[in-house]
């Protein structure tokens, strides 16, 4: 299994890809620069994998705490 530096460098590749998608729509107004992440990104970006789970009939409330106990068990923290 890939380590915590692997799991983030994907994660950052699929972040940026939707943010490229997402451009010309945000919502949330500020200066994106590559080194700062905004909460605000992640958070749309979840919310949406979370509508895709349910528009495939999977509750998004047990995603949700399916990737929590993922969370846990991959980097030890507890939501």
């Amino acid at each position: 299994m890939p380590d915590k530096a692997k799991h983030a460098e994907l994660a950052q590749k699929a972040l940026d890809a939707y943010l490229q998608e997402h451009d010309e729509i945000r919502r949330w107004c500020y200066l994106r620069t590559p080194e700062r992440i905004g909460e605000s990104d992640l958070i749309d970006l979840v919310t949406d994998l979370l509508l895709l789970a349910e528009m495939n009939g999977y509750d998004p409330c047990e995603v949700t705490r399916k990737a929590e106990g993922h969370l846990e068990a991959e980097a030890g923290r507890r939501c």
